[in-house]
């Protein structure tokens, strides 16, 4: 449990700096499903050691979701009239867990910005990488790590 409670406090500590301006928020089951929330400023996303709450506005009851079926949670700005947070490079980061490298797959073409965290909040890696391309972790101790991908968080284990 100490290792979820880390994950997803580093998770907010990593894309807080952005939460203040962004209401979009897009949680991405194991399953593969999706649910999509528009967190007003009053509301807010918050974690026990079980479970990811959020509520979209002051006068509203929170939604409360396992953090063992969540995948992913990504963020975006407010979000109008577009259709908001869809992972248009459908990222995919693979083997999981793994021993000397890591490969993010992408349909797009697009740079993958990347960056691996430590549950710490440290940066230990950080590059520009193309779709497939091997990405060395062999120097990394063993444990968990967030990878973020343009944007998106991936939760990654080193062996």
């Amino acid at each position: 449990m100490k290792t979820t409670q880390r994950i997803t406090c580093l998770l907010l500590l990593l894309l807080g700096t952005h939460l203040f301006a962004q209401t979009g928020v897009k949680v991405t089951y194991y399953d593969g499903t999706e649910q999509q929330f528009n967190v007003q400023p009053a509301g807010k996303l918050y974690f026990d050691a079980d479970n990811l709450f959020v509520k979209a506005d002051a006068g509203t009851t929170p939604t409360t979701i396992p953090v063992s079926i969540i995948r992913k949670v990504t963020f975006s700005e407010a979000l109008g009239t577009t259709t908001f947070g869809q992972n248009t490079d459908n990222l995919v980061l693979y083997p999981n867990p793994a021993s000397e490298s890591i490969r993010i797959k992408s349909d797009t073409s697009t740079e993958l910005k990347t960056s691996i965290y430590s549950l710490t909040g440290q940066r230990i890696l950080q590059g520009v990488f193309q779709s497939g391309q091997d990405i060395d972790v062999s120097a990394l101790s063993a444990g968990l790590y967030l990878v973020q991908v343009n944007g998106v968080t991936i939760k990654f284990s080193k062996k």
